[in-house]
């Protein structure tokens, strides 16, 4: 099988009104093989067209023929709540089916949030997501030193307080006053039954724990999740994330040595 070339980063900004409207297709292209439930129009205003301050999406190509096969889209927004302006990372990212835990670099809202913080010390900075399957919160979750909700820590209540506010900013719709983490997402995984088995199955207690706090996730339901983004966190957390994927990278090597 192919694996997966991290080839370009794109400003949309920086595009012709022409050359957007291109690329906002093409993506679309894209994200219909990987999701349901969010028309061409939507798309282009979350993903191309973001009303962020400012975007930057990585586009996944596979190797022979250079098709795109996925994207990372990171946007950052500045929001002023409870009187202080606070800055706020979120991203849409997706990778076709047959392409999935290769060798993409998940890693790049990280980085960003990582050159924002680094000429912008004194910034509060947040990445706020609401991950609409198990695989992709059990991911940042074990690899961010520090994120809410986590299956073991309670979630502070200042820091809940502002979940909630941000939830609202953005328009992520609670569906349940009981369970106030679960907001309307309306993206829908086009999940393989390989997938499907492995999260049902599954024994790791963080896709335990966002089954069990989003069990209608199959039909466009997100967990609320944020992770304050300190120097202490981010490097930890980008650490955390080029060991892991290194070692990832030499094992598979090696395996197709052996193989060979």
């Amino acid at each position: 099988m192919s694996k997966v070339v991290c080839a370009e980063t794109i400003c949309p900004s920086r595009l012709t009104d022409a050359a957007r409207q291109k690329l906002s297709e093409s993506l679309y292209d894209v994200h219909k093989r990987i999701f349901k439930g969010l028309d061409e129009s939507g798309f282009d205003h979350y993903v191309v067209n973001s009303p962020a301050n400012a975007t930057k999406i990585f586009i996944y190509r596979n190797k022979p023929g250079k098709e795109i096969i996925g994207y990372f889209a990171v946007h950052r927004f500045e929001r002023f709540i409870n009187d202080k302006l606070l800055v706020i990372f979120r991203a849409e990212a997706g990778l076709v089916p047959e392409y999935r835990r290769k060798n993409a670099d998940i890693s790049f809202w990280l980085k960003e949030a990582i050159k924002f913080k680094i000429f912008h010390p004194s910034r509060a900075v947040y990445f706020l997501v609401s991950p609409i399957n198990p695989s992709v919160y059990a991911v940042l979750v074990k690899h961010i030193y520090k994120i809410h909700p986590r299956y073991n820590s309670v979630i502070p209540s200042e820091v809940e307080k502002l979940m909630m506010r941000l939830a609202d900013e953005f328009g992520l719709e609670m569906l349940d006053e009981n369970n106030p983490l679960i907001r309307k997402v309306g993206w829908i995984t086009q999940a393989t039954d390989k997938e499907k088995t492995f999260w049902q199955s599954s024994t790791d207690p963080h896709v335990r724990f966002y089954i069990d706090s989003n069990p209608d996730f199959n039909k466009g339901d997100g967990l609320l999740t944020l992770v304050p983004l300190t120097f202490l966190n981010l490097f930890i957390s980008f650490f955390s994330f080029i060991i892991f994927y290194t070692l990832k990278k030499k094992i598979r090597y090696n395996l197709q040595r052996l193989r060979a």
